[in-house]
C-alpha cells in the first residue's frame, strides 16, 4: 500500500511539474493590443460626470476631462474637450454646478453685455431653461445654458462657430445639453 501512495506522489509531481512553453509576445502583438484595447475604451465606453447628488453629464461622444474642480464644496465645475469630430458643434465644454447660496460668487467664461445678449426659454421637464447667446471673439458666439434642479444651479458654457440665426442655435445648444444631462 505504502508503494502505490509513493508511486501516485511521483506521477502527480511529474504531472504539475512539467514546464510549459511560453511564448513571448512581440513588441508588435503587445502594441496591437494595447490600440485595441485603447480603440474600445475611447469608442465604446460611456463616460460620466457627477455636477451634484442628482445630476450627471452623460455623453455619448468621446471627451477628455481638461480641469476637474469642486466649487465651494458643494459644487463642481469640469472643462471637457472632445476627441476627433466631437459633437459636431463643441469643441469644449464648461459644465459647471453650484448651489443658491453660492450663486451669486460663480463666475462664467464670459460676462454679460448689456444690450447685446439674446436670452431664450425652453421647456425642461417641469421646469424652464435658459439659454444665453452673445458675440463672442470674431465668428464666435458664447452659449450659455442655464437650469435649477433641487436647489443647484446648472451651467454648460461653450463658443461655437455659428451662421445660424440665433433662435436656431439657442434651440440646438438646449438639445444638444438635455440629450446628456441625467437628473433624477
Amino acid at each position: 500500500m505504502k508503494w502505490v501512495i509513493k508511486i501516485l506522489i511521483i506521477c502527480f509531481f511529474l504531472l504539475h511539474c512539467q514546464s510549459e512553453e511560453k511564448k513571448i509576445p512581440t513588441q508588435k502583438e503587445i502594441e496591437t493590443k494595447v490600440e485595441q484595447k485603447t480603440t474600445k475604451s475611447v469608442s465604446e465606453k460611456q463616460q460620466e460626470l457627477r455636477l451634484t447628488y442628482h445630476a450627471v453629464w452623460v455623453d455619448k461622444q468621446p471627451f477628455e476631462v481638461l480641469i476637474s474642480e469642486s466649487l465651494f464644496g458643494t459644487g463642481n465645475s469640469y472643462q471637457i474637450q472632445y476627441i476627433g469630430i466631437g459633437s459636431g458643434l463643441v469643441k469644449n465644454l464648461k459644465l459647471s454646478s453650484t448651489d443658491r447660496e453660492n450663486q451669486s460668487q460663480f463666475r462664467y467664461l464670459k460676462t454679460q453685455y448689456p444690450g447685446k445678449e439674446q436670452v431664450f426659454y425652453f421647456q425642461w421637464g417641469t421646469k424652464k431653461s435658459s439659454v444665453v447667446l452673445f458675440p463672442a471673439s470674431e465668428g464666435q458666439t458664447y452659449c450659455r445654458w442655464e437650469g435649477i434642479h433641487n436647489g443647484f444651479l446648472l451651467i454648460f458654457e461653450t463658443e461655437v462657430e455659428s451662421d445660424r440665426p440665433p433662435q436656431v442655435l439657442a434651440k440646438i445648444w438646449d438639445q444638444f445639453v438635455q440629450s446628456s444631462l441625467e437628473v433624477y
